[in-house]
């Protein structure tokens, strides 16, 4: 059970991995998962041609985190979200959430420091700082193919 819900971590602001991605998927149905709580995302993807819907256990309603799981999407988004959860079966049962729909996803995560020590980073906030290839082997359990490409992660 994930302890800290680091929901205050969630920024007004457009994810730099969202721009990295989004812009490939015009016209795709896109589910973000961990999303956060504001909409400059979904404002940006609407903008591109792109239908994003949010998904954020902490941040959303559960109206519209029920309606975002249910989007059918064609593409996932998973943009910093790996690196703030504190418990590694709730990292777990995230990637399998994110593998269950059977389409590509593009994972970013923020390498805090980059020491592979994780700790609270303020209250209610929790930052695994670990290397963006130390995500690769779980990523791997999950997915038949992974790749990284520069600070972005695409599974299929």
């Amino acid at each position: 059970m994930q302890d800290l819900s680091s929901a205050t971590t969630s920024l007004n602001q457009v994810n730099p991995g969202i721009k990295a991605v989004l812009p490939q998927l015009v016209g795709l149905t896109v589910l973000d998962i961990g999303g956060g709580k504001f909409d400059a995302n979904k404002i940006y993807a609407t903008g591109l041609g792109v239908k994003l819907y949010v998904y954020d256990k902490f941040n959303r309603s559960e109206v519209e985190n029920q309606a975002a799981l249910a989007c059918n999407p064609d593409a996932i988004v998973c943009n910093n979200v790996l690196n703030v959860i504190d418990d590694g079966q709730a990292l777990r049962n995230l990637i399998a959430l994110c593998a269950s729909y059977q389409v590509p996803c593009y994972f970013s995560v923020y390498e805090g420091d980059k020491s592979g020590i994780s700790n609270a980073s303020k209250k209610d906030c929790w930052q695994r700082n670990w290397r963006i290839e130390d995500y690769l082997p779980i990523l791997k359990k999950y997915f038949q193919q992974v790749e990284r490409q520069g600070k972005l992660i695409i599974c299929r």
